[in-house]
């Protein structure tokens, strides 16, 4: 059973907003053509591919005979993992997947705010691949001495700042007439977490990311068991010993009995 509350629903939306969105809530749904275009269908012939969302994640799985369908311009063979904010093309149709929108930057950062460790990671465009660390505001832009440098036309020379914060990662634009998409939702001012996909210019992808901090190693601590079971197994009543005494020493005389016969008979 898939817990809805704990996963996100997620939209494919059609980029001149001409039609309504295709919701895709926690479960299975497929998407085929219909008299007007792709849509939502069953999963019979018409589906071209299938979109599972849960709790794990969302993948898309092609259906039998499925062709020419590509996720942030590479093509799907049988399986891809989604992520809010990708484009995902079939049969040249384009499709955004759009996620929660980003949060509001707070007016305040709380004083009990520990800063996270943010990790922005490249997935796709020039940087695809690398990795930079936002410990310290950082720029990207088209400029040559930007701290993240998108040399592409329509990127602005200071396109973004992006700046450390206790929760998360605060993104403000600089230049209003770039692109720049959150989860793929436009945005000029926004709160950054884990998980979220940055859209800058036609295809410089991003994934904010923040590395797991291992817990300290707990302090092994003897089990606690009341005095009395220790005063039960340490310190046996005298009457306990005495009652298995003659058991002991019959053992013993018979152990003694079987010894001599061997040594008298044996030899």
């Amino acid at each position: 059973m898939v817990d809805s509350p704990r996963v996100e629903t997620l939209r494919f939306r059609f980029p001149d907003r001409s039609r309504d969105d295709l919701v895709l809530g926690p479960g299975v749904h497929a998407v085929g053509h219909g008299p007007d275009g792709l849509r939502l269908v069953g999963r019979g012939a018409d589906a071209r591919i299938q979109v599972s969302v849960d709790g794990r994640g969302s993948w898309l799985q092609l259906r039998e005979g499925g062709s020419r369908v590509h996720v942030n311009g590479r093509p799907v063979r049988r399986m891809a993992l989604l992520r809010a904010g990708d484009a995902v093309h079939i049969d040249g149709v384009e499709l955004g997947l759009v996620g929660a929108e980003p949060q509001p930057v707070p007016d305040e950062e709380p004083e009990s705010a520990i800063a996270n460790r943010q990790v922005l990671r490249g997935i796709g465009g020039v940087h695809h691949g690398r990795s930079f660390t936002l410990d310290c505001p950082r720029t990207l832009g088209s400029a040559s001495d930007s701290d993240i440098c998108l040399d592409e036309p329509g990127v602005a020379d200071r396109q973004l700042q992006l700046l450390p914060y206790g929760t998360g990662v605060v993104l403000r634009k600089l230049d209003g007439q770039g692109r720049c998409l959150v989860n793929g939702h436009p945005v000029n001012e926004a709160l950054l977490r884990a998980g979220d996909q940055l859209l800058v210019g036609n295809g410089q992808r991003f994934l904010v990311e923040s590395p797991l901090s291992r817990a300290p190693a707990a302090t092994p601590v003897a089990p606690e068991y009341p005095a009395e079971v220790f005063e039960a197994v340490a310190e046996p009543s005298a009457g306990s010993t005495w009652h298995h005494l003659p058991w002991v020493l019959l053992a013993a005389a018979l152990i003694a009995a079987v010894l001599t016969l061997l040594l008298t008979w044996g030899g």
